[in-house]
């Protein structure tokens, strides 16, 4: 796009005057709003946030952060303290609501300031390039550009998720916003001056002012994390561009450095409350070994970086997955439109600089990170795409002008149904983010507090850290702990992970765990399904019922060479439900034969596998073995009163075991769900809660598509691409794991991809459920055949797994029946 000549410049078609002049009526209208609606953006965005908000502790950093900034503590690295500080005001000074929801609060004002300043940078910098460039086509054009920028930012799923709860990435994000508004608004003083506008009073100062504040912000942000420094060489070139001669002017760089060496002293944060020896964080940030270790994270180098180059086109993939959890296609259409719209005029040229740079080095380190929350150091990047997006709006509106024929309506029809588009979508986000009911955390923490009170048992309980934060809240925050001669909760950590913990608690009394933890019994011990979703430790041969199950009498529950002596399952449920069952079986001779219970819910069958659970051979005669098989029930179930039955199966002859239990009936109701779930067309269903839509392998230019006939000719070192595509059926309740093989005919792994989803970079559930119903992610994966395996026949798995347990999600068909933990995407042949 260039300037057009005089005699050929487009004109406002309301008012038939050369667009580079706007009528006096088109520029006070647009100052008359200008106000009010920046108020309003903020307003609505904050109102958004708050009626989403959540009100409870969750699990993990966000509760830290919560309790750290109560007791002015120090954070796990970086640290932190900009955050710690600013929640500890809000704390101090908001009235009303819990601890919990006064730091959860923070984050939404912070997700609506972000927006407003980014509202604000579109504005600005669209109603002075109108004025430059003579493309002012009609009032407040410029606004609706910035207005499309706020819609589309608020309202997207990942920056909503974000701004809902205390987290420190929506402050990063928050920064580098900031830095690009005070950034804009400098520049674009810069170019008046250079046109020879005529100055007004103080705008010398206000200049100063911007940049003065701009270097406030950059101190900050660096104490804040140091990801806010990778936009650094982005401001710094910006600013050179548009006064060549600052470095000249030793009185404003002194000033900036001086600005940006106050925000710098909030470092001292940290040697102060480490020498005051502070509840919570490291005791040496006051020497300068472990200042450096705590806010550099060396601990957390081998993360930095951790892709190769040969890994990198397929991260670019990874990223337009999670590109399209914030933004619709067309936003980013728009996007591409805008980046080459403020590219092409060179009055936007130095603002284009600015915007690409600090986008492509925040984006170029994040993306080869190997990291659970790639989703939240991204949203930085994400906003300078929703920036974008509104300048694309404006371009829209320029080219459209200037096409023969198109009229003033169409032209408001056309901007009208883009800005509509994000806000027709925002309704069904906000039923789908909102965490204002969400409190498994603290629904934990309760049950902590009434499971063993009053039995005096002395129950050591041994949990990972998301667990162990909603009780470091009650005790730093609420002043309440559990009665020790009750329980006893310990935090498992690197310094003592899980088995060691045990051996060191066991001989004190009852050991439970907050979740099951599968090197607990490669170690030798059992581990028993207790009441409110905790773990027994306890030696083999164990032989009691625990109370809180129903014992099974007489001869109902013996089968042939296994018994079934109690249960404890639920009798309602709603469809699409994860339903607790837990048994306890029982052999009264050592077998060589492989157990495995069969539920029966109405016409549904559940053939429970041998995965994660302690197989029969390794039964001690007479020991109980008590375990949970959980069940997922189909979303399409239809509502009624299910018979269930239970029996076992001998999976070593492939005959029952003689055990045909009667259960209590399941009551099932229908979920009430605002979203649509189909399970129609997967190619393999997980726990009703992932579905496996497509999947293809490609070697070098050649597609494979999931259950190829012929089977794939490989080599040693061959490389095969392999893109699954994730379809979420229901919230995750926890975090899910993505497994994929090479396994050969003896189902023996040989290669194993094994990690969170998208690379580290889309976490199922991550201190809340951060798969939303309804959305969909590509995620890729490079697996090279190892150069030493043998030549032969082998087939590539893929299936879940839940991260802490380990245990697999099985697979459902149509009817919802069980029917596998894995699915085989076909047969590779490798040859010598």
């Amino acid at each position: 796009m260039t300037k057009s000549s005089p005699p050929n410049q487009p004109t406002n078609k309301q008012t038939n005057q050369p667009t580079n002049q706007p009528t006096k009526a088109s520029t006070g209208s647009a100052r008359d709003l200008t106000r009010p609606l920046t108020l309003a953006v903020f307003l609505l965005t904050l109102l958004l946030y708050v009626t989403t908000l959540a009100q409870y502790p969750l699990w993990g950093d966000p509760t830290e952060f919560t309790f750290v900034a109560h007791v002015l503590g120090i954070a796990h690295p970086p640290g932190y303290a900009f955050m710690t500080l600013v929640h500890k005001l809000f704390q101090t000074i908001i009235p009303v609501g819990t601890v919990a929801w006064r730091s959860h609060l923070v984050s939404g004002l912070v997700g609506a300031g972000i927006v407003t300043a980014l509202f604000t940078t579109v504005r600005v910098l669209l109603t002075h390039t109108a004025a430059r460039v003579g493309y002012e086509l009609r009032p407040n054009l410029s606004l609706m550009g910035a207005l499309l920028t706020a819609v589309v930012i608020s309202t997207g799923a990942n920056f909503w998720q974000h701004a809902i709860h205390a987290n420190p990435h929506l402050i990063t994000a928050g920064f580098l916003a900031l830095n690009l508004c005070l950034l804009t608004l400098w520049g674009v003083e810069q170019e008046r001056k250079r046109g020879g506008e005529e100055e007004r009073a103080g705008r010398f100062s206000y200049s100063l002012a911007l940049l003065l504040t701009f270097s406030l912000s950059t101190g900050l942000g660096v104490v804040h994390h140091p990801l806010t420094a990778f936009a650094f060489p982005a401001y710094a070139l910006f600013i050179l561009w548009m006064r060549p001669g600052i470095w000249r002017e030793w009185r404003v760089w002194l000033g900036m450095l001086g600005m940006a060496g106050v925000g710098l002293a909030l470092f001292l944060y940290y040697p102060w409350r480490s020498a005051a020896h502070t509840a919570v964080g490291p005791q040496s940030m006051n020497t300068l070994n472990g200042f450096l270790d705590h806010v550099l994270a060396r601990g957390l180098a081998e993360s930095l970086p951790y892709f190769s180059l040969a890994e990198m086109p397929l991260r670019q993939l990874t990223y337009l997955s999670i590109l399209f959890q914030q933004y619709a296609f067309l936003m980013l259409v728009l996007a591409l439109v805008g980046l080459g719209g403020i590219w092409s005029l060179k009055a936007t040229r130095p603002f284009a600089l600015l915007y690409t740079l600090a986008f492509l080095t925040t984006y170029g380190f994040v993306i080869s990170l190997r990291a659970q929350d790639i989703m939240a150091y991204l949203l930085g990047p994400n906003l300078v795409v929703g920036v974008l997006a509104g300048l694309g709006l404006w371009v829209t509106a320029v080219w459209l002008d200037s096409r023969p024929g198109i009229t003033v309506p169409f032209v408001s029809l056309v901007l009208g149904a883009l800005l509509l588009l994000p806000i027709f979508y925002a309704p069904e986000t906000y039923r789908l983010v909102s965490l204002r009911e969400y409190n498994a955390a603290q629904a934990y923490s309760d049950a902590v507090f009434t499971q063993f009170a009053g039995r005096g048992e002395g129950v050591t309980l041994l949990n990972n850290w998301e667990a162990f934060t909603p009780l470091e809240y009650a005790r730093l925050v609420e002043n309440r702990w559990p009665d020790e001669a009750d329980v006893r909760p310990v935090l498992v950590s690197a310094a003592e992970p899980w088995l060691p913990s045990v051996f060191n608690t066991l001989p004190g009394g009852p050991v439970f765990l907050n979740s099951y933890r599968p090197e607990i019994v490669a170690a030798g011990f059992r581990l028993r399904a207790r009441a409110g979703g905790f773990e027994e430790v306890v030696e083999p041969g164990e032989s009691s019922l625990p109370a809180e199950l129903t014992a099974v009498g007489g001869s109902e529950g013996v089968g042939q060479g296994i018994e079934l002596v109690g249960y404890e399952v639920v009798d309602t449920a709603v469809t699409g439900d994860f339903v607790p069952l837990t048994l306890a079986l029982r052999l009264p001779v050592t077998t060589t034969a492989y157990y495995a219970p069969v539920l029966q819910i109405g016409p549904i069958s559940y053939p429970f596998t041998t995965d994660s659970h302690l197989i029969t051979p390794l039964w001690q005669p007479n020991e109980i073995i008590v375990e949970r098989f959980d069940f997922a029930l189909p979303h399409d179930l239809a509502p009624g009163v299910y018979p269930v039955t239970l029996r076992l199966h001998n999976l070593s002859q492939n005959a029952d075991a003689g055990i045909n239990l009667t259960l209590p009936t399941l009551r099932v109701t229908e979920a009430q769900n605002d979203w649509l779930i189909t399970t129609a067309g997967l190619l393999a269903n997980y726990r009703q809660r992932v579905g496996l839509r497509s999947a293809s392998v490609w070697q070098g230019v050649r597609r494979h598509g999931a259950g190829w006939d012929t089977p794939l000719e490989a080599r040693r070192n061959d490389v095969l691409n392999i893109l699954l595509t994730w379809e979420v059926l229901d919230y995750p309740e926890e975090s899910y794991t993505v497994f994929l093989h090479l396994i050969d005919e003896a189902n023996r792994p040989w290669l194993s991809l094994d990690y969170t989803p998208l690379g580290g970079s889309a976490p199922t559930h991550l201190w809340f459920p951060k798969w939303l119903p309804g959305q969909r992610y590509v995620d890729p994966y490079r697996m090279v055949i190892p150069a030493d395996l043998p030549a032969g026949t082998y087939f590539i798995e893929v299936g879940l797994y839940e991260m802490t347990s380990q245990r697999r999600l099985h697979m459902h068909d149509r009817a919802g029946n069980l029917v596998g933990d894995r699915f085989i995407l076909g047969q590779v042949n490798v040859g010598e």
